[in-house]
């Protein structure tokens, strides 16, 4: 085996620990065996996750950036070198961070907005013409604000959850298909508690004789199942702005009008909306943008944020006299909220840490 196979090995085993669903394992083990690739090209051959340093990190940000890599996929590959390294015990310094590399957000505006009830209910009879278990999928889905990979594995918890229900929890736990294999906990609409338990009951009778799956692929497995109840979606009107997301859209513009109505401080009622959707308590303005932009006007124009959010223009400030490819002796040093960690060291580090350098050696 190599030495790059090695460094590829180890960086799969570091996100194995990591934890994540079998995909995300994947995703990451691909993209460090990417990474890898590129730093082999530059003349870095990596035997160990240890062995990366963050100028090449950053030249990799920068090398994708010029491939016209979309900012979604660029974060992705980012968050899954993130997730390796901090498993290896080396964290990422702010220089590959998003602010300090001035890197274009994703736009997740004005993809999907909440269905109307006229509009679900002829999705519903749309469905019944094609599919009783893709029925239960979208009445799960849309009760429940759940994942189309949640709702597709939930029939094991539908017994648990009806139980929680008839006994007066509105709490839901969300175990089998949550994303990244985080469990969750969902929340039953005040207002519609027979509509869900309806859809519940219905979903548990059709599902009880069949293993408790509500759709079956033709490989008996999930990755069939997911991909027969995707056909089954292309052929209802689940397209574009209404397709199958549309469903949690509309979940949580129910639960923010009620929680509003209610006189939940709107701050407070974004923090629980973002842990009933399985995005954590964190993501406050997130939320607010793309799954709460219908009803954006109910919020006031300026929201103060939690303390865990860090304002763009405060990072900008600091981040200012700083050249995007210093090295890590450049640094300002860290404001207040900022943790000194000591990286591990590493047998045979190099000690280029600046592009110019680097060149400079080239050139001499």
């Amino acid at each position: 085996m190599g030495r790059r196979s090695r460094g590829v090995n180890h960086a799969a085993q570091m996100s194995r620990e990591a934890g994540g669903s079998k995909d995300s394992q994947k995703h990451r083990r691909l993209h460090w065996s990417e990474f890898s690739r590129f730093a082999a090209r530059i003349g870095h051959t990596l035997e160990a996750v240890n062995e990366a340093e963050d100028w090449m990190l950053e030249f990799f940000v920068w090398f994708l950036v010029a491939g016209d890599m979309k900012p979604g996929t660029l974060a992705n590959y980012r968050a899954s070198l993130s997730v390796i390294q901090g498993a290896a015990g080396q964290d990422m310094s702010r220089s590959t961070r998003s602010r300090a590399l001035r890197l274009e957000r994703r736009n997740r505006d004005g993809r999907h907005r909440a269905r109307t009830p006229q509009e679900f209910n002829d999705l519903l009879a749309a469905a019944e013409k094609l599919d009783d278990g893709v029925v239960h999928v979208i009445r799960l889905m849309r009760w429940l604000g759940l994942r189309m990979r949640e709702a597709l594995m939930c029939g094991k918890s539908l017994e648990t959850w009806r139980d929680l229900i008839l006994q007066g929890n509105r709490r839901l736990p969300i175990e089998r298909g949550a994303k990244n294999g985080r469990p969750r906990r969902t929340e039953v609409l005040a207002d519609h508690v027979e509509e869900t338990l309806d859809a519940i009951n219905a979903a548990l009778a059709f599902c009880r004789d069949r293993d408790f799956e509500l759709i079956r692929g033709c490989n008996d497995d999930l990755k069939s199942a997911k991909s027969r109840l995707k056909a089954r979606f292309d052929q209802l009107p689940m397209r574009k702005e209404l397709g199958s997301h549309s469903l949690r859209f509309t979940y949580a513009v129910d639960f923010g009008n009620a929680a509003l109505d209610r006189g939940v401080p709107p701050v407070e009622v974004l923090t629980q909306l973002s842990d009933r959707l399985g995005h954590g308590p964190s993501r406050v303005k997130m939320i607010l943008e793309v799954y709460c932009w219908q009803i954006r006007h109910r919020f006031p124009e300026k929201i103060h944020l939690p303390s865990d959010f860090v304002p763009l223009k405060e990072v900008r400030k600091e981040n200012a006299a700083i050249p995007a490819t210093a090295g890590a002796g450049d640094r300002a040093p860290r404001g207040k909220g900022w943790k000194h960690r000591r990286r591990r060291p590493v047998r045979g580090r190099r000690i280029q840490t600046n592009h110019m350098e680097l060149q400079h050696g080239r050139n001499s």
